[in-house]
């Protein structure tokens, strides 16, 4: 056995992706003590450490966090718009320092490398997490709790209630490894290990769209697809991440035979790209039908989605799907609060909604106002000592949101894509 390190702060994030960060940030601002527990090695996540660098969602009163992200980004002149999606791009390794400037800029302890293992729970209470980290553990002990893991992973450790997958047999939307190739500047020969079975046509490619022409010469691949496993299984999840690689060797095989026959990889994300995990519950589910509403609002609403109904289907390899466009609409308060918990909050992809709408609310540009929600309402109830998130005026929080340049009212957003050109009608064969 050995002794636990001691840590303590006002609010403990667990997930350093674009939600988790975005809550350390608005929580160290609005003067709280952070603690930032992230199990990679650099902030920002899928869009970062993934590679997936693109914003599918409406860019504009998303609140100052998102907006000094961008800012800096551009500082840095690391983002292009329009090149193959409506949103564009920024570089990914960029993004990973604008992401931990912001972070040390408010004093956010940020401790990489490190996963909770173990969550302490008394009374709808979560008292403090075992983080354990290169074979050392610590104690880390907290007012306010933020899980904004992606999948929900403290919400399980703590025994929360959450769902996963469609209602029928609970798959998931599928996982994708992104890559980029650079042009070598002479022809390449291609090979493929044996054991893997050439492609001979696009309609046997796997994955979703690609290769698609990046600002500084490379190209950017979103050109696999793996269904069937659960992000939420370790063994899994290591069986996604190796059927991943073998389809992209298959891709990039096609590719140098045909498209591309003078580009080599570049560069591949160092984490699978998880769609959807644990979808945890909250005080509110964000339901379908809310997100096909006529900009359906809410009294407590602390942001707003965007982006269309992006569907992909559970069981066919392709583009296939069901994707359409929805009016900007609100996100509840309600479904960052976990039920039966006093002091426990959800921020991204894994609050509490269905599996349609989360497929909508769970792009990056969304899920960093939803992190700046959080950690704004988790730094307010800890300087307010109140024993429950619940006792947060939330009308309050909302004034506070809208100071921060939050726009509240989901009529004065645009819906992402600008366009009904992406839509598609298949709905019943997405599944």
């Amino acid at each position: 056995m050995y002794q636990m390190t001691q840590l303590d702060a006002d609010v403990i994030v667990v997930g350093g992706g674009s939600a988790g960060t975005a809550a350390a940030v608005a929580a160290g601002r609005a003067g709280a003590s952070v603690i930032l527990i992230e199990t990679g090695n650099c902030l920002g996540g899928t869009s970062t450490a993934g590679l997936v660098a693109a914003w599918y969602a409406s860019m504009d009163g998303l609140g100052c966090v998102y907006d000094d992200f961008v800012a800096m980004l551009d500082r840095f002149g690391a983002r292009e718009d329009g090149t193959f999606n409506y949103g564009g791009m920024f570089n990914a390794e960029t993004g990973k320092l604008v992401w931990q400037l912001l972070a040390e800029g408010v004093g956010v302890r940020v401790m990489f490398h490190s996963t909770p293992s173990a969550a302490a729970v008394s009374a709808g209470r979560v008292q403090d997490l075992c983080v354990v980290s290169r074979a050392e553990a610590y104690e880390v002990s907290g007012r306010f709790f933020i899980d904004a893991s992606g999948e929900g992973d403290l919400c399980a450790l703590a025994g929360a209630q959450f769902d996963k997958g469609d209602p029928d047999e609970g798959r998931t939307l599928h996982m994708s490894l992104v890559a980029t190739l650079f042009d070598t500047g002479k022809l390449v020969t291609p090979f493929l290990p044996p054991g893997l079975e050439p492609l001979e046509s696009d309609e046997e490619l796997p994955g979703l769209s690609g290769p698609h022409p990046m600002a500084d010469g490379r190209f950017y691949l979103n050109m696999t697809k793996v269904m069937g496993h659960d992000p939420t299984d370790p063994l899994s999840l290591s069986a996604a991440e190796l059927e991943a690689r073998r389809q992209l060797a298959r891709v990039v095989h096609y590719l140098q035979r045909t498209k591309c026959p003078r580009h080599m990889l570049a560069s591949t994300g160092s984490r699978i790209g998880i769609r959807e995990g644990r979808r945890v519950l909250g005080d509110y589910v964000l339901t379908e039908e809310d997100v096909l509403g006529d900009g359906t609002t809410f009294d407590d609403g602390i942001g707003v989605a965007t982006c269309q109904i992006d569907f992909h289907s559970l069981t066919r390899p392709g583009m296939v799907g069901w994707r359409k466009r929805v009016k900007p609409y609100g996100i509840p308060f309600r479904s960052l609060v976990v039920k039966g918990f006093d002091n426990l909050l959800v921020a991204g992809k894994c609050i509490s909604g269905d599996q349609v709408a989360q497929s909508s609310y769970r792009m990056t540009p969304t899920c960093v106002g939803m992190g700046q929600a959080a950690g704004t309402a988790a730094a307010m109830a800890a300087a307010r000592t109140l024993g429950s998130i619940r006792h947060l005026p939330v009308d309050e929080l909302r004034r506070a949101l809208a100071d921060a340049g939050v726009e509240l009212d989901p009529a004065k957003h645009k819906a992402f894509p600008p366009s009904e050109e992406s839509e598609t009608p298949d709905r019943e064969g997405a599944r």
